[in-house]
């Protein structure tokens, strides 16, 4: 029997997205998702590569490990970046606030997003950062599908929002409302409240499935949002 895929909560997937990635390089580089980094940009061409990850191997599937068995992991992970032919500068990811503690963890210089996938699998991981772009835009890269929300979890985020906005939320699908709770809150009322919306106005680098878009007006994302298949979102 095929033992099936387990999805990642919605909180989680928000957690992720607004977590800090540090890189320890000699002038430290704070990564965050859906954002480009100059400096990072900076680093990739002075190591003459055009792409990296940020993974760990810490805390598999988001479940708490001891620090000798999250040590291990970290150090066997190492090896295999290694055994790759990679450059990787230590870091760690954490949340903003610092309530949880560091997971520490590396960026992988010059490495392909198949060798990256595949590391971030073997080590059990919900998701890894990518940068694959020329302005060193950070991706986040999950590992298994979104998890829809309970009734109760539904019900309770419905309770948070507008009535305008639970009106146009009820029109979603669970696993779209489960896409809208990763976001933040600005982006969540935006895509809750299109009676407001501005043609012109330019918007973010992600959709709220986490994958990357050119900055552009309300209609160009739009239209890009349609064309990658998204209708149902905007419409």
């Amino acid at each position: 029997m095929t033992t099936p895929i387990l999805g990642i909560p919605p909180f989680l997937i928000r957690a992720y997205r607004e977590a800090k990635f540090v890189v320890n390089s000699p002038k430290p580089i704070t990564l965050f998702i859906g954002r480009s980094n100059q400096d990072l940009k900076q680093l990739l061409t002075d190591s003459k590569v055009t792409t990296a990850a940020f993974i760990t191997a810490h805390n598999p599937y988001s479940e708490k490990f001891d620090d000798a068995a999250n040590a291990k992991a970290q150090s066997n992970l190492i090896v295999d970046v290694e055994a790759l032919g990679c450059k990787h500068i230590n870091g760690y990811g954490q949340d903003v606030a610092e309530e949880w503690p560091r997971e520490d963890s590396i960026l992988i210089l010059g490495i392909t997003e198949s060798q990256a996938e595949a590391l971030s699998d073997k080590y059990s991981q919900n998701a890894f950062v990518w940068i694959g772009t020329s302005d060193a835009y950070a991706s986040l890269r999950l590992r298994r599908p979104i998890e829809v929300p309970s009734n109760e979890e539904l019900t309770t985020w419905l309770s948070s929002l507008s009535s305008e906005q639970k009106a146009e939320a009820v029109k979603l699908s669970n696993t779209e409302q489960a896409w809208l709770m990763t976001v933040a809150d600005e982006e969540q009322a935006h895509w809750l409240s299109p009676s407001a919306w501005d043609l012109n106005k330019p918007w973010p680098l992600a959709k709220p499935d986490g994958s990357s878009m050119s900055i552009g007006t309300e209609l160009d994302r739009i239209f890009k949002i349609i064309a990658a298949g998204q209708v149902s979102i905007v419409s």
